[in-house]
């Protein structure tokens, strides 16, 4: 039997490593799928600011047209001079989404190659979205400061703007879903017979599962829905909190014991706003215009879920975190945008007279260089209007479609976002007014857009006091 033991020994030593780098794995691998998670859910909190911001342009709005008026929040733009997902004051994160994006990149490492590839391209157009977005805030604020509301022309320019950030949150929401989806293919499994995932896990899944069904007929604003799957969720929670009143709070250390407190508090919050939902959809009179399921959504719901209101979600990933972490985390959930419209601009977009190219524009003969045609198949195109010079402090007026859709306007380096809606199948025409010729005539401006390929594309227009520049935009 001498000689049995040392094989023994390498057996059970073998084993025991074995076994620890399998733990070191499975911890790993929950770490790098909650990187993706944790990503998500803090660009939420930062895609709140900027919902907010332009619920504030659109209420600004309201004000020039057949709409009330209401002050939604109390901040703006000057409020956040930095970038809110980079966040480089540390005001907003611990850890900012953009860092965090890289640590997802960097830890996916611990992934199986065909999930990480897949998560990590998945997080890459939400990064985008968000950048887009960015720029947004800041381009229609620039907007609404500098140009005359009074003007017809240039609410709907505004408005386009708007509408475009609709498409961008609606985008964001899509690809967050192809994140969660992902995420519980890849999500490692701790034992089945694991207390923890007995107790609490299986339980928060469900909940988040019924959570995020209440969540989308909120976003389809489908009433009747919405309050079926509010009374499942009702269910769901009310099992949730019996699971964490059963937690014996004795055993916990004061990190837990503060968690598990927090928790139970603001899933008792959430479950008296899904008890009013189901009984009264009343909602305040500044929401009215906005409707239920919005007011339900933005404010109450994802008010009680995301990190910002201490919510269920955010508290009970960190109750997972304080538990041991081995486990994904939930979801929270971005907030979705919608723009008020006024009919007035709605019957003048409707009524609009048919597009016909001019030849003289105020005096000045217009010229058109057939190479610097746009192409392209979306309904309203982005195009980023800047000095691609040397800032001579050249002011111009474009002209869409026979509308001003920018007057007077001095441009710099930083770009001016528009949405030009274009006609399909017809040529529509842009058209670059001098107002001056600034220090280095003739007065020059770059106009640049993605092409369907998603590659930028640039082209410049020159105009002086004699002839005005067109570009012809085509619809596919």
């Amino acid at each position: 039997m001498k000689h049995v033991y040392p094989y023994l020994s390498i057996f059970i030593f073998s084993f025991v490593i074995s076994t620890s780098t399998a733990q070191q794995s499975t911890v790993s691998q929950a770490k790098a799928v909650n990187n993706y998670v944790v990503f998500a859910n803090e660009s939420d909190h930062g895609l709140l600011i900027i919902h907010r911001l332009l619920e504030l342009y659109n209420q600004e709005m309201n004000k020039y047209v057949d709409l009330p008026q209401y002050k939604l929040n109390l901040f703006s733009n000057d409020d956040f001079p930095e970038n809110i997902f980079e966040d480089q004051s540390g005001s907003f994160y611990r850890v900012s989404p953009n860092d965090l994006y890289v640590t997802a990149l960097k830890e996916s490492s611990s992934l199986p190659p065909k999930y990480a590839g897949q998560a990590n391209d998945i997080i890459k157009g939400m990064k985008s979205i968000l950048d887009d977005l960015e720029k947004e805030r800041y381009s229609i604020g620039t907007l609404i400061a500098n140009t005359d509301l009074t003007q017809r022309t240039n609410l709907k320019n505004i408005y386009a703007a708007l509408d475009a950030c609709v498409v961008k949150y609606d985008a964001y929401e899509g690809k967050r879903k192809e994140l969660e989806n992902l995420v519980n293919k890849i999500s490692p499994e701790a034992r089945r017979n694991d207390a923890f995932n007995k107790s609490f896990v299986q339980v928060y899944k469900a909940y988040c599962k019924d959570l995020h069904a209440l969540f989308n007929a909120l976003r389809l604003e489908n009433v009747a829905n919405a309050i079926k799957a509010d009374l499942t969720l009702m269910k769901s929670a009310q099992t949730l909190a019996n699971a964490l009143n059963a937690t014996d709070a004795s055993k916990l250390t004061k990190p837990q014991a503060t968690v598990l407190e927090e928790l139970r508090s603001v899933l008792k919050k959430q479950m008296g706003h899904l008890e009013a939902f189901s009984g009264s959809q009343s909602v305040p009179k500044e929401y009215e215009q906005y409707g239920i399921c919005y007011y339900m959504y933005n404010i109450l719901l994802a008010g009680t879920t995301n990190k910002y209101g201490t919510g269920v979600v955010e508290r009970g990933n960190e109750w997972i975190k304080v538990n041991g972490g081995n486990y994904a985390y939930g979801f929270e959930r971005p907030h979705f945008y919608k723009v008020i419209r006024p009919k007035q601009v709605i019957e003048e977009e409707k009524n609009a007279e048919p597009i016909v190219a001019p030849v003289v524009e105020d005096n000045r003969k217009i010229v058109v260089d057939k190479e610097k045609a746009i192409s392209s198949n979306v309904e309203k195109l982005l195009i980023e209007v800047y000095d691609n010079q040397e800032f001579d402090h050249d002011t111009i007026s474009l002209k869409f479609n026979g509308e001003w859709i920018l007057k007077k306007q001095l441009i710099t380096k930083e770009p001016i976002r528009l949405y030009l809606p274009l006609e399909k199948g017809k040529d529509n025409y842009l058209i670059l007014y001098a107002d001056n010729l600034g220090t280095i005539p003739p007065n020059t401006c770059a106009i640049r857009w993605t092409n369907d390929k998603g590659k930028y594309n640039e082209i410049v227009l020159k105009s002086d006091f004699n002839t005005s520049e067109m570009v012809i935009i085509r619809r596919q």
